[in-house]
């Protein structure tokens, strides 16, 4: 609680900006802002999301998180079934994803893509 305190603070000084200013410009109460950067009050979900919306970071950049990875193999499609992935705002289909791993294969092969592979 107290990295997030400090966290809130320091982007929000990072921006110039007052308590009041910060408040105003994401809908809370002066003195709600003020609360979270003294750690006196616990910060909501909804108000995480505020938060991080308006400094333009993740909420798990916010809480001083790494990044979580996830390691997708894309040749194996049943475990595909469990994630949603997207492109230009569609969903891929199993033949998209195939035919996009079968291009980076290649593109690795002939030595233009991250690290050849012999």
């Amino acid at each position: 609680m107290k990295q997030l305190s400090k966290r809130i603070k320091d982007l929000r000084e990072a921006k110039g900006l007052s308590t009041e200013e910060l408040a105003e410009a994401i809908g809370f109460a002066k003195s709600t802002v003020w609360a979270y950067e003294s750690g006196k009050k616990q910060v909501s979900v909804v108000h995480l999301e505020r938060l991080a919306d308006y400094f333009e970071i993740s909420v798990d950049s916010l809480l001083d998180r790494d990044e979580r990875t996830i390691n997708v193999d894309l040749q194996n499609t049943s475990f595909l079934n469990d994630y949603n992935l997207m492109l230009d705002d569609q969903p891929l289909n199993q033949t998209e994803i195939a035919e996009a791993a079968s291009f980076i294969q290649v593109k690795r092969r002939m030595g233009s893509y991250g690290a050849a592979t012999s």
